[in-house]
């Protein structure tokens, strides 16, 4: 049940964002993927989606090639994700947020659900315990009835991941989950993100809090310049001077950053000297 992009590449217009990258993702265990800004790690993720169409390219699971379908038809395969900036129904209320998100898996018994007695009440309860399933597992069954809207960033952010995992998916790719969080609610998206884990479940992750990658994930993919610079794991992916340089910069460009604040700390001092200079009075 391994996940593995092929050769993908993603070209906008004369921007190459991914270019030809090959990786794997094991069930079971925490992926992440870094990168300095515009790396294409949210391109990766939206790809797999089905929200970015596949310039070239394979996107392989369970021998389905997903870059062949459609979103709902991924979404079907088992493949949920997050998104940087949060979606939610702000005017639903948390239960309903979650009671949304089943009605694809009840279309097929919309006829017996409105016409046969009694079976509308049943699936109602069915959903309505998955929901209070998911509402416990995430810390939010006291904020059932609270409005989406009404909900603390990191509850949001919980709620959102709620959502994605409601259906049980195969894939689960969250987008920067530990983006706006406080060290509070950083630590406790941590523990619920590794006890979500399952041994036929593959977990993607992107952000760039790199103290939470590095205490959270088994496997770290770096990408740079839409390339796979680098893989391993966190120990591995600290001490490779190559991701150092991506993330810090060469030892000289770092020397060039201090040479050149250093110049406008002095050009600041000579500037402030010269209005002091031209606003001291005039002698009488």
């Amino acid at each position: 049940m391994t996940l593995r992009f092929v050769g993908l590449r993603k070209r906008f217009g004369s921007l190459i964002a991914i270019d030809g990258v090959d990786l794997v993702f094991e069930p079971g265990k925490i992926t992440s993927i870094i990168g300095p800004n515009g790396a294409g790690k949210s391109t990766l993720i939206n790809m797999c989606a089905g929200s970015y169409k596949v310039t070239s390219g394979r996107i392989l699971f369970e021998d389905v090639e997903l870059q062949r379908l459609k979103k709902h038809q991924i979404a079907g395969h088992g493949v949920a994700r997050t998104y940087q900036n949060i979606r939610l129904f702000d005017g639903m209320t948390v239960q309903q947020n979650l009671e949304v998100c089943l009605f694809s898996s009840y279309l097929g018994r919309t006829f017996a659900e409105v016409f046969v007695p009694g079976v509308s009440q049943r699936f109602k309860n069915e959903r309505a315990a998955l929901c209070r399933e998911a509402l416990a597992r995430f810390g939010l069954t006291r904020f059932a009835e609270t409005l989406a809207a009404d909900l603390s960033y990191g509850n949001q952010k919980l709620l959102e991941i709620a959502r994605a995992t409601l259906l049980n998916p195969k894939v689960l790719m969250l987008d920067e989950p530990a983006a706006g969080l406080n060290h509070g609610e950083t630590d406790h998206l941590k523990e619920t993100l590794r006890s979500l884990v399952r041994p036929d479940r593959v977990m993607i992750i992107v952000e760039h809090d790199m103290s939470f990658v590095m205490t959270l994930s088994d496997h770290i993919f770096v990408l740079h310049q839409g390339r796979l610079l680098f893989e391993g794991t966190p120990a591995e992916v600290q001490a490779n001077f190559a991701v150092q340089e991506a993330y810090l910069g060469s030892p000289g460009d770092v020397d060039g950053i201090r040479v050149a604040a250093r110049n406008r700390a002095n050009r600041v001092r000579l500037r402030s000297n010269a209005n002091i200079e031209r606003r001291r009075p005039a002698p009488v």
